[in-house]
């Protein structure tokens, strides 16, 4: 999956200072926000398809237009992939996109709503992808990157391979060299 992202420039010029405090107080407490009536409904949307499948499972969180989806599907005609994103624009231009694999589904939903009912349903992902190219480069954005967010600890106990794609690699280069 290749792309031309432009490139990232921020105020952040090294690692998050309050990297690792964020990071401990999010995987030490529970996140309770109430999960949305919309997101309940594409879940079981989403479940009801990966039960009919019974194949291993890819997530592509963040799928924009469904793209890279059905690419994947393509790729992957032994599993079941499911395209998210919370997009319901972007969602609706799938069909320029669409591919004649019948392993796959595009939906619209916010992730965190949708990694927490995949979990509570206990999915075990093989493959999770987010080729998300912009992650929210500004210091104060931090927490609105998935790995300074609430959900981060959702997303790793969904397992699997997780692949990232991204054009800024800061505070992964520093949580390697830290």
């Amino acid at each position: 999956m290749a792309a031309n992202s432009p490139e990232v420039t921020s105020n952040q010029n090294g690692c998050h200072d309050q990297l690792e405090k964020i990071v401990s107080k999010h995987l030490n407490s529970e996140f309770k926000k109430p999960i949305a009536d919309f997101n309940q409904t594409a879940f079981v949307q989403a479940n009801d398809f990966v039960q009919q499948q019974q194949k291993a499972i890819i997530l592509d969180s963040g799928c924009g237009v469904g793209e890279s989806s059905a690419r994947l599907a393509e790729q992957y005609p032994n599993h079941c992939v499911i395209g998210v994103d919370q997009s319901a624009f972007r969602v609706n231009k799938h069909h320029a996109y669409q591919s004649s694999a019948e392993n796959y589904l595009v939906i619209r939903a916010e992730l965190g709503d949708f990694w927490r009912l995949a979990l509570q349903h206990q999915w075990q992902l093989d493959k999770h992808y987010i080729l998300y190219p912009n992650p929210w480069p500004k210091r104060y954005h931090f927490q609105k990157r998935w790995h300074g967010s609430p959900l981060f600890s959702t997303l790793l106990k969904l397992g699997g391979e997780l692949i990232l794609r991204s054009n800024w690699d800061i505070d992964l280069w520093c949580n390697l060299n830290s």
